[in-house]
């Protein structure tokens, strides 16, 4: 199955974003994800190698695609920032509520993406993973105390939100 999401992944981010350095760096990071997911659905875990790969992805596509410059630095600080510490915040109020990968995917994937296709993505898989949800809990295959596997959900709109990020922070942030 991980491969099949590979192909998936290495098809949509040269597809979408095209044969350039851009689908490269998407293609690399969809791939990153990939592996999150695959690793939280088969061991309950997110790899601190993997997500610290994305970080270095982040930083470097930082330095090769963008101006270096303290206005283009900080929506991606703010994107490590904006949903991992409402998320930390949350895990350390309630036991159990976000698992710490899930924590530290979603700060190296706030520094790839910057704070308005991260907040996107976050969105985007929030929406997915509360449609599961209710369909588990509709034909009783869970229960209400039931765990959920996160990083799924996660990469999944992380990876909308690659592809696809402008169109969603458009409709998220039209009026900013």
């Amino acid at each position: 199955m991980f491969y099949i999401f590979a192909a998936v992944a290495v098809f949509a981010g040269l597809f979408v974003c095209g044969l350039n350095i851009t689908g490269v760096f998407t293609t690399l990071f969809l791939l990153l994800l990939v592996a999150c997911a695959a690793s939280d659905i088969n061991a309950y875990i997110v790899p601190d190698l993997v997500v610290l790969s994305v970080a270095v992805l982040g930083i470097i596509r930082y330095f090769v695609m963008e101006t270096v410059s303290i206005s283009t630095a900080v929506p991606h600080l703010w994107g490590a920032i904006c949903v991992s510490v409402p998320m930390l915040i949350i895990a350390l109020l309630i036991k159990g509520a976000f698992g710490g990968g899930d924590i530290k995917l979603m700060a190296a994937a706030g520094l790839y993406l910057g704070w308005r296709h991260t907040i996107a993505g976050v969105v985007i898989a929030s929406v997915a993973a509360g449609l599961y949800v209710i369909y588990l809990i509709l034909f009783k295959k869970a229960g209400l105390k039931s765990k959920l596997r996160l990083a799924p959900f996660l990469a999944y709109g992380l990876g909308a939100a690659a592809l696809f990020g402008d169109l969603f922070s458009s409709l998220l942030f039209g009026w900013l």
